[in-house]
């Protein structure tokens, strides 16, 4: 199907769009000492982002001996962490340069915005909300939204069918493995945003390689335009 308007955006949000590790670093004090396990540096904490939630509990409150921590552990750090999240997911969060004024130049070029985080609804609606975003996207698509996470193709099938259904094209930006694998397993173009949350990983160095490598969301609107051109004759239909 020939590209014929603008693709939907699907922005992805920690890393992506704005820095959060602040608020995650302190919802992770709050659970290793209630928990009581060391507490984590917030280098620790920025090193082992970018697989979501329980994979970062795992890997910042694991003994030396421990491979993971055991369910009841793992289950009650998860009850804290989130509870204390909640609270924290402003402190210190704040949008990366060029947001502002690449979904505004985005907006005007007639492509549709939405969010599509991991991250529960509650502390995405009350990060969007503080930082404007709101006004800056079409929408916002959480877990409780799709009913899956990403990787889960079907969270980007439920995201376009809030953005209206069929016929859609997209393009997901992000800055994790998370996102490569999300838009792989749903089959549609990549663009990867250095400087976010990979487990300390260059997610331009991803194979399969992203269809777009960017430094910042500055460069978000050339990326676009780059990887509409590159498929402008190709299909880029919704995931069934």
């Amino acid at each position: 199907m020939p590209l014929e308007s603008p693709p939907s955006v699907l922005l992805d949000l920690d890393g992506t769009l704005v820095d959060s590790v602040d608020g995650i670093h302190a919802a992770c004090v709050v659970a290793a000492i209630e928990i009581d396990r060391e507490v984590p540096s917030k280098e620790l904490v920025l090193r082992s982002i970018g697989r979501g939630a329980d994979r970062l509990l795992h890997r910042i409150l694991r003994l030396e001996h421990e491979s993971e921590l055991d369910p009841s552990t793992h289950g009650r750090a998860r009850v804290i962490f989130d509870r204390a999240y909640r609270d924290a997911c402003l402190e210190g969060t704040v949008l990366r340069d060029g947001v502002v004024e690449s979904l505004g130049t985005l907006r005007r070029l007639g492509h549709r915005l939405w969010i599509a985080t991991n991250k529960p609804r509650v502390p995405a609606t009350r990060v969007v909300e503080r930082l404007g975003l709101d006004d800056m996207v079409d929408g916002l698509c959480c877990p409780e939204d799709a009913g899956v996470l990403k990787p889960d193709p079907r969270f980007i099938g439920a995201l376009l069918d809030l953005d209206g259904g069929a016929p859609v094209h997209a393009v997901l930006v992000g800055d994790s493995s998370v996102d490569a694998q999300t838009a792989e397993n749903a089959e549609i173009p990549f663009i990867a945003i250095r400087g976010g949350y990979d487990e300390g990983r260059d997610i331009g160095r991803r194979i399969p390689r992203p269809d777009a490598v960017i430094d910042s969301p500055r460069d978000l609107p050339e990326a676009i335009a780059g990887v509409t051109a590159r498929f402008r004759n190709e299909d880029f239909s919704r995931p069934e």
